[in-house]
């Protein structure tokens, strides 16, 4: 089962899995926020190589994230997001459509539940049924390569230990040269009043964040990848 959700190759392929040795984020409950919505226009250098709607309740994340790959990708998902920020489940589908054609054709689908330590993974593609088991830690946040929505998730995760820094446990569903099912580490840590940097592996983000922790944009360093938000 390899859970590959047609990413852009590449774009994270320089990072590692470093070593997860240290206690994971407890399970503190947080405060609803309010409900939020918007858009991520996704550049590498000059050229737009995605751009993503999302919105977000309380307790439920749903988004698309379009390619401007050869195969016109998108990637919909929508996560059950539980009081401590973490995510108990994922559902994503994935669709390629022609130029001509005005509605996509589902390729893929997978469902994640997240319960404890370990992810139960339903994966569903021309090949069929696949369900597989992972191990991953508890309040591990769903991560989809070039997700900003998703990455904020993790933003809100760290936040729920009370803190502006700390470490949160990404579930990789696949993409950009990292092995789909595989736990990385991801850690939060500010650099000022706006801004806050996101490690995961050796990549490094930059996030522009409001005072309740959204993202307003941000960039990956070395890279020249650059997401602003539009809503």
């Amino acid at each position: 089962m390899q859970l590959q959700l047609y990413c852009c190759a590449g774009l994270l392929a320089a990072a590692t899995l470093p070593p997860r040795d240290r206690a994971p984020l407890p399970p503190t409950p947080v405060r609803s926020s309010a409900p939020d919505s918007g858009a991520f226009v996704i550049r590498h250098a000059a050229d737009t190589v995605a751009i993503e709607r999302f919105a977000r309740t309380p307790t439920v994340l749903n988004g698309t994230l379009e390619l401007r790959d050869a195969k016109h990708t998108s990637q919909s998902y929508k996560a059950v997001v539980a009081p401590d920020a973490s995510v108990a489940l994922i559902e994503v589908t994935v669709q390629e459509r022609t130029e001509e054609a005005v509605k996509g054709r589902v390729v893929h689908r997978a469902r994640v539940i997240f319960k404890e330590d370990s992810a139960a993974v339903d994966d569903i593609s021309g090949h069929g049924l696949e369900t597989r088991i992972f191990g991953t830690e508890r309040g591990a946040v769903p991560y989809l390569n070039l997700s900003f929505a998703l990455l904020g998730q993790a933003v809100l995760r760290a936040r729920a230990a009370g803190s502006a820094a700390g470490r949160v446990p990404l579930f990789n569903l696949g993409g950009g040269g990292l092995g789909a099912g595989q736990t990385l580490d991801a850690s939060v840590s500010p650099l000022g009043a706006d801004s806050l940097a996101v490690a995961i592996g050796t990549v490094k983000f930059h996030l522009r964040v409001d005072s309740a922790g959204r993202v307003l944009g941000g960039r990956i360093l070395g890279q020249e990848v650059v997401a602003e938000r539009t809503q």
